[in-house]
Parts: structure tokens; C-alpha cells; sequence
């Protein structure tokens, strides 16, 4: 899989996609510009609007579609690499989206439209969306996936689109959407709009999307955060048997511990709580600083130790809470004793064991 930047080169990143799902191999990716327009929506469940105000890393409501020069940039790859398969992200098709978009972006070489679809019933996705334009997407969408490949993105939110789940699935088969990927929906303790689901709901909505998928014939996609709530999560690979010859700890978030102590029975494996976001978000990759330092607190002093943290917490060289890699590793070791690496997938934590001279 490939990102396409900014200033039009191509670099390869993780064979997983943005989603954690397994993609196609010749998959570039459009991302946002920075110049992209508001998405013209206030979603009950954006992220943007439910981040603590310390949080460092800051977007824009932007929209992918809401950008003059994305005709040139697909147009740009499709001549350059017309070997690859164009996909573009981050809209939801309530601005910068009509008959003559849709022939506009097919004529510059798109292949895929990935759109946070949400429900397919109007007045619902207005009122999820907080927008007057977000019943428009749904009259458009057959013809958008005439002309392109179309993923739908789902967020799962109570009150809006989980009972009715099997129902929103045909609906988009009926209209020739190709697939569908289905994510619960992600509640910091800053959002009072919308609440988390239940297990009982995650196994309804799982359940159901699958036989509507098997009836229908669209790809139902259960991604890993998904897999993860359910306790389902499963690697394809491991156990590693690997015993370090030093006191070692592995920190993760909530969602991804059970899995990683199956993986390394011999290491043990230290579940951070993510407070600076609460509610239940539990992924490694928005573990901050602050909960990490945190969780060492309660580690025993070593004369030499190691942790291994998870790449994916750190954005450039700063966490989500704005501790730098050097200011972290430093108040780890002064503080405990332990060496600090990270690794950026579980599969990699053997070779920084045998890097370090742990093992």
C-alpha cells in the first residue's frame, strides 16, 4: 500500500491500511490536503470535537472533496503510476459532491471512493451529521458507485444506525456499494452526545452485518478495534518464547493487552489506562506520555531494565500529550532504571530484544 503526499511522491508505508485492514498491494492513497476545505458537518461522534484542550496534535474540518487542486493530484498519479489502484479518504460527500464532480474526478483517473456513509436513512444521517447537506449523499450514491469502487465507512452510534444495521447494508447493496466497513464508535470523556456500545450491542450489529453481507454479496469488513471490543482479536502470528535476560516490560493500550500477553507468555505485559482521553478509548496508538509515566510509577527500580512502548503513540518525536521521545526515555531511565525502545508492531519485539542485547 501507498500515501501519496503532498508534493507528489510516493513512499511505502504498512502492507495493514489507515483502518488496520488488510489492503491491496498496489493501493495509493490520497489523503486530505492541507488547503482542503470544512467538511460542513458536526458530527455527534467527530474526534476533533471530543479531544482534551492539552492535546497537542491539532486538524482542521476539512474534507477531501472540499479541494480545488484533487483533480490534479489524482490526475498526476493516474499518469505517473498508472499501475496503481486510486483511492481517496476523508470525505462525506455533503460538500464538493454532484453529477458533475462525480464525472469530473472519474475524467482525472479515480478508482475508489472510501465515504463516511454512516446510514442510509436522510433524516438520521442530518441529525448524526448536524448537517442540512447530509441527506444529499444518499440520492447521489448509486451513481457514485457506478463510477467508482465505494467503501462505506460506518460509525457505529447508538440511537442511530446500530438497530437498524442489517437494513442500512441492503440498502447499500441495493445501491451497488462494494463494501462496507463497520467501526464502534469512539467516546472520549469529553463527549456528552453520544455513549459507547454495549457487548451486547457489538455482538448484534456483528452478527447481523455478516449475514446481511453473506445474503446480499458486499463485503462486510469487522476491523480490529471492532475484533478487539469483542475480545476477538487474534494475530497471525506467535507465541514467541522469548525470556530476556533482563527485567522487561511491554506497555500497551486496553484493546490490544489481552492479545499481547497470549503472544509473550515469558515477558509481562503492563495494560496503560489511557486517562488523558477516558471513556473507552484503549488503542496503543493514542497512548500519551502522562499515562505512560504513570504506569512506570508502579514498576519496581532495576539497575538496568528495558520497556518496549509502542511506535505508533509517538507523532514525529512527540506524544499526543507533548512529551518528546528524548524527555520520555530520559524520566524513565533516571526514574527506574530502564532503557526505553519501541516497536512499531508486536511481530517486531524480538528483534529490538536481540538489538538491545536483552536475549
Amino acid at each position: 500500500m501507498y500515501e501519496f503526499t503532498e508534493d507528489f511522491k510516493l513512499r511505502q508505508i504498512t502492507k495493514y491500511g489507515l483502518d488496520g485492514v488488510d489492503e491491496r498491494e498496489d493501493l495509493v492513497v490520497i489523503p486530505p490536503s492541507s488547503r482542503a476545505g470544512p467538511c460542513g458537518s458536526n458530527c455527534l461522534f467527530c474526534y476533533l470535537r471530543q479531544n482534551p484542550p492539552e492535546m497537542i496534535y491539532r486538524v482542521s474540518f476539512h474534507d477531501t472533496l472540499n479541494d480545488r487542486e484533487l483533480e490534479k493530484r489524482i490526475a498526476y498519479v493516474s499518469e505517473h503510476y498508472p499501475e496503481l489502484w486510486i483511492r481517496i479518504t476523508d470525505t462525506a460527500g455533503n460538500v464538493g459532491l454532484d453529477e458533475e464532480r462525480i464525472k469530473s474526478l472519474s475524467r482525472a483517473g479515480l478508482d475508489e471512493m472510501q465515504i463516511s456513509v454512516h446510514t442510509t436513512k436522510k433524516e438520521k444521517r442530518i441529525a448524526l451529521m448536524r448537517s442540512p447537506l447530509a441527506g444529499r449523499l444518499i440520492d447521489l450514491l448509486p451513481l457514485v458507485a457506478k463510477t467508482f469502487r465505494v467503501i462505506a465507512d460506518i460509525i457505529l452510534t447508538p440511537g442511530y444506525n446500530v438497530d437498524d444495521i442489517g437494513e442500512i447494508i441492503r440498502d447499500l447493496a441495493s445501491m451497488e456499494v462494494a463494501e462496507v466497513r463497520l467501526f464502534p464508535v469512539g467516546v472520549t470523556r469529553y463527549n456528552k452526545n453520544v455513549r459507547p456500545l454495549t457487548r451486547e450491542e457489538l455482538v448484534f450489529v456483528k452478527e447481523t452485518a455478516v449475514e446481511a453481507g453473506d445474503e446480499t454479496g458486499i463485503k462486510v469488513v469487522i476491523p480490529p478495534v471492532f475484533r478487539a471490543l469483542l475480545g476477538e482479536l487474534r494475530l497471525d502470528f506467535g507465541p514467541f518464547e522469548v525470556e530476556p535476560a533482563i527485567p522487561t516490560y511491554i506497555l500497551t493500550g486496553e484493546l490490544a493487552y489481552p492479545e499481547l500477553r497470549r503472544i509473550f507468555p515469558r515477558i509481562p505485559v503492563v495494560m496503560v489506562k489511557n486517562e488523558f482521553f477516558g471513556g473507552n478509548i484503549g488503542t496503543a496508538g493514542l497512548l500519551t506520555g502522562r499515562d505512560v509515566l504513570r504506569t512506570v510509577e508502579g514498576l519496581p527500580e532495576v539497575d538496568l531494565g528495558l520497556i518496549l512502548l509502542p511506535e505508533l503513540m509517538f507523532y514525529g518525536d512527540k506524544t499526543l500529550d507533548g512529551y518528546t521521545r528524548d524527555e520520555l526515555i530520559s524520566r524513565i531511565l533516571v526514574g527506574k532504571g530502564y532503557m526505553v525502545e519501541s516497536a512499531l508492531e508486536p511481530a517486531e519485539i524480538p528483534k529490538v530484544l536481540e538489538k538491545v542485547g536483552a536475549i
